[in-house]
């Protein structure tokens, strides 16, 4: 039970530290939003609306969302620095950052391009509610149109960021007190309620899970690191270039598993 509760307390120190720096940075650029708008509404003359700025405040954020992860996802890695030194432990050790198998990039590459044409063409071909897809659609628009830096943020810094924390993390320090499979559950259920719109969450818990079971087949973040910079290139930018088919479906479906035996053929000794 001491190790349960040391596993479970360590999981939610590295979230809530992930979640800290992304309701500071958060903050901080609502201030010079805010001091924005209100150098603004002085120079005009104008008697600012509270209940306009508030909204225009969230508005702007929201648009905003990939220089805000782009800093949060930085920030994390760095603090985590000073986290392990000051314990004298090896930061790419904490987070399992190890070397890959020779031949692995290529199997976890198309794994993480199977898992987003899998995810993101069921999403399209799946009797999902109306109401919900809708919300999905205004989640996702409301994100405005992607720059250069949104892209650099989604398919670089996001995923590194991400993975160091719920794998190379969460999950590790959940794995020393719980079985696998328990540990895989809860780690992704953590990953999963931090997207937000239910879809979001689904597929993210789904991802998890995918995730999570490939970090224990091979023992390094790195794996995870490659899928999820593949995945979110692809469910990201590439996927609507593509046509959503049942064919197209299935032929994801079979890479998937194709590319999970591959991998199983280079980690064979493990």
């Amino acid at each position: 039970m001491k190790r349960v509760f040391s596993s479970l307390l360590k999981a939610f120190a590295y979230t809530l530290l992930f979640v800290g720096v992304q309701l500071v940075v958060s903050f901080g650029m609502m201030l010079v939003f805010g001091m924005e708008m209100g150098i603004e509404a002085g120079m005009s003359g104008t008697m600012p609306d509270l209940a306009a700025i508030e909204t225009a405040l969230a508005e702007k954020l929201l648009e905003k969302t990939g220089i805000l992860t782009l800093i949060s996802g930085i920030l994390t890695l760095l603090l985590l620095w000073p986290v392990f030194a000051a314990q004298k432990k090896s930061y790419f050790n904490e987070i399992f950052l190890y070397p890959l198998e020779q031949g692995a990039v290529w199997p976890l590459t198309g794994l993480g391009i199977s898992a987003a044409l899998t995810v993101t063409l069921l999403l399209s071909l799946l009797p999902i509610p109306e109401d919900v897809m809708l919300e999905y659609a205004e989640a996702a628009a409301s994100l405005g149109t992607p720059t250069f830096l949104d892209a650099v943020s989604t398919v670089l810094i996001a995923p590194i960021a991400e993975e160091v924390v719920f794998r190379g993390l969460v999950y590790t320090r959940l794995r020393r007190g719980m079985p696998v499979w328990a540990a895989c559950l809860l780690s992704s259920l953590i990953f999963a309620l931090l997207h937000g719109q239910i879809l979001w969450i689904a597929y993210a818990f789904v991802l998890g899970v995918i995730f999570a079971t490939v970090m224990e087949r091979t023992g390094t973040v790195w794996s995870t690191i490659i899928m999820h910079v593949a995945f979110n290139l692809v469910g990201g930018y590439l996927i609507e270039y593509l046509p959503a088919s049942i064919v197209l479906l299935v032929i994801a479906m079979v890479t998937l598993a194709a590319c999970w035996k591959w991998l199983g053929r280079v980690y064979r000794s493990r």
